[in-house]
C-alpha cells in the first residue's frame, strides 16, 4: 500500500463485508411548479426527491436537512392555500436548494473533463470550461493562503456557493495570482500508468 498512502490505513483492520458497489448516482432535478406555477398541490419535494447528483462531494444529507428544514415554517404560514404551500416550496426550493444543484453538477462535469484529459493524455489543465479552470485555480491556490483556504471550506461545509465564494473582494484576484504562481499539487497516490501497473 506504499503506492497509495492515503489509503493505507483501510487495510489495518478486518473488513465487515464484501465491497458493495455504489449505484444511482445520476443527476436528477425535478420541480412541482415549473415556472413558479403548480401542476400538482399536497405534495412536496424534499431533498433528493427534488435534486440529486452522484455522491463524490459528500453534500447530500447536508443539503437534504437544509431543504427540509424550511418546509414546517412554509407549511404554516399557507395552511389553508394549499396552491401557495406550492408556490412558495417551490420558490424556496430554487433560492436555497437548486444553486447547489447546479453548482455540483459544474463541478462534476469540470471534474469529467479532466478525467477525459488524463486518458487522452492531454494536459489535465487543457480545458474551456470557466468552472473547471476556477476549480483547478483553486485548488492549487487554497495550500499557499489562509484565506483562499477557509473559502475553499466554506465551499465544502455549504455555507457558501462557490459563485459566493469567489465574489468575495480580491479572492478571485488572489486565487489567479497564486494559480499562476504555483504548479498544480502532485496527485496523491499513483499516476494512472502506475495504478494500471499495479492492476495488471
Amino acid at each position: 500500500m506504499a503506492s497509495l498512502p492515503l489509503h493505507a490505513h483501510w487495510v489495518e483492520g478486518e473488513p465487515l463485508g464484501d465491497v458493495v458497489a455504489m449505484s444511482g448516482i445520476a443527476d436528477r432535478y425535478r420541480r412541482i411548479a415549473p415556472d413558479g406555477r403548480p401542476i400538482a398541490t399536497g405534495v412536496a419535494l424534499v431533498a433528493d426527491a427534488a435534486a440529486c447528483t452522484n455522491p463524490s462531494l459528500g453534500r447530500g444529507i447536508s443539503l437534504g436537512l437544509v431543504h427540509a428544514a424550511s418546509l414546517p415554517a412554509i407549511v404554516r404560514a399557507h395552511l389553508d392555500d394549499p396552491r401557495a404551500v406550492s408556490e412558495a416550496w417551490d420558490a424556496s426550493t430554487e433560492e436555497r436548494l437548486t444553486p447547489w444543484y447546479r453548482a455540483t453538477v459544474a463541478f462534476d462535469r469540470a471534474r469529467r473533463a479532466q478525467v477525459d484529459a488524463i486518458l487522452e493524455g492531454r494536459p489535465v489543465q487543457a480545458t474551456d470550461d470557466p468552472a473547471g479552470k476556477a476549480t483547478a485555480a483553486l485548488v492549487v491556490a487554497l495550500r499557499h493562503d489562509a484565506d483562499v483556504f477557509r473559502g475553499f471550506v466554506d465551499i465544502m461545509s455549504c455555507l457558501a456557493l462557490p459563485q459566493e465564494v469567489m465574489s468575495r473582494p480580491g479572492f478571485a484576484e488572489r486565487v489567479s495570482e497564486l494559480d499562476a504562481a504555483h504548479d498544480p499539487p502532485p496527485p496523491p497516490g499513483p499516476s494512472r500508468e502506475q495504478l494500471v501497473a499495479l492492476l495488471a
